[in-house]
């Protein structure tokens, strides 16, 4: 498959890391960076990229043959990997998806990633800055949202505190939350 590496970086999205081989066929198991791997469960093509750290750069696309959750972790079954030792020399790399082939959320549900880079600021129009991580706390989604001096908030994203999320204009993107800046 002929690609523009340039174009093609800007819309992967990375879903998970592998974890390790699985089975004797060259599946693979991964873990999903998201709670809910939705999106990686309903792939037919992936992208895998090289481990972090690793001396060379490679990015290559595979056909899943089939995906399924499995204890915390999702298994694929790639077409053209088809033994264990193919599986195990892919151990550390990660998973990645092109944005347009995630499943369309529902009312009030955002994938985080569309969420980075959204400029955060309360009911009064105070800036906080600008979103740049999600976490899991175990209990819910949280911002950390850093402004031009470097200054942290962590703001919880749920419906108690966000007012409204726009991401109808990527350059643009802004969220309102019901907090105080003195918080």
């Amino acid at each position: 498959m002929s690609v523009e590496l340039p174009t093609l970086h800007q819309e992967l999205i990375e879903v998970g890391t592998i974890i390790e081989a699985y089975g004797i066929r060259g599946a693979l198991k991964v873990r999903p960076f998201a709670t809910d791997p939705v999106a990686l469960l309903a792939a037919k093509e992936i992208w895998i990229k090289s481990a972090p750290g690793s001396l060379v750069l490679s990015v290559k696309d595979y056909q899943v043959y089939l995906s399924k959750f499995h204890s915390g972790s999702v298994i694929l079954e790639l077409v053209g990997l088809t033994d264990r030792d193919q599986a195990l020399a892919m151990k550390s790399a990660r998973i990645a998806m092109a944005r347009k082939h995630f499943p369309t959320p529902g009312e009030d549900e955002f994938y985080w990633t569309d969420l980075l880079g959204a400029q955060v600021e309360n009911q009064a129009g105070e800036p906080f800055g600008q979103v740049v991580e999600m976490m899991d706390n175990g209990a819910q989604s949280v911002l950390s949202v850093v402004n031009d001096v470097k200054k942290q908030r962590l703001i919880p994203f749920v419906k108690a505190f966000i007012i409204e999320v726009n991401l109808s204009d990527p350059m643009a993107k802004k969220i309102t939350v019901d907090w105080q800046s003195d918080w």
